[in-house]
């Protein structure tokens, strides 16, 4: 296949998601804070899990005597 024919192919194939319109409907508003909410749920749990990871190791090192 050449070249140009490739380029036509991928143009009329992109052509339909560049004409959407970006208006975003309640259901994509809900979507968005759905997932900042998702995102921010993880970021907290990532926070306390490295918090306790921490702990655990402070704790092993005073047992022990030795790095964790």
């Amino acid at each position: 296949m050449t070249t140009l024919k490739q380029v036509l192919i991928i143009l009329c194939l992109a052509f339909p998601l560049a004409a959407c319109d970006s208006n975003d409907g309640k259901a994509e508003q809900l979507g968005k804070k759905l997932d900042e909410a998702g995102n921010e749920v993880r970021d907290k749990i990532d926070d306390a899990a490295d918090e306790i990871k921490d702990k655990v190791e402070d704790v092993c090192e005073e047992a022990t005597d030795k790095n964790c």
